[in-house]
């Protein structure tokens, strides 16, 4: 369906989760703050919201303006939306403090998502 669209956004991805997982089994050595089960969490999310967005661009009329603008803003809304959710949903569940580094780091990782989804192939025809 999507091809050669997705690659960056598939090697973010893992990536992502390579870093996390070698960060949980002790292999690097990180001196920073950051909670990797908030992070791979997160990073699962933000992949199923670009296959959300993408493929609900794709039903959008590309002629008409107005009608991109409005669904690339709602896809970015939605996204967030979801992320300050879940992030909310896990604070409350697992009773501990995120951190700040951890807030900071998933921000990046949302930022480089939508950076990634609008820059793509997936809003061109």
């Amino acid at each position: 369906m999507f091809k050669n669209k997705t690659q960056s956004v598939l090697l973010l991805f893992v990536a992502v989760n390579l870093f996390g997982f070698l960060a949980q089994k002790g292999f690097l050595a990180t001196s920073l703050k950051i909670k990797i089960n908030f992070l791979l969490v997160v990073n699962a999310m933000l992949m199923l919201m670009y296959f959300v967005n993408a493929i609900r661009i794709k039903q959008v009329d590309k002629t008409n303006p107005n009608a991109m603008i409005r669904s690339v803003m709602m896809g970015t809304l939605l996204k967030m939306v979801v992320f300050v959710s879940v992030a909310m949903v896990y604070t409350t569940q697992v009773k501990v403090p995120v951190g700040i580094p951890t807030l900071m780091t998933s921000m990046g990782l949302y930022l480089f998502y939508t950076w990634l989804e609008i820059k793509g192939e997936v809003y061109k025809k």
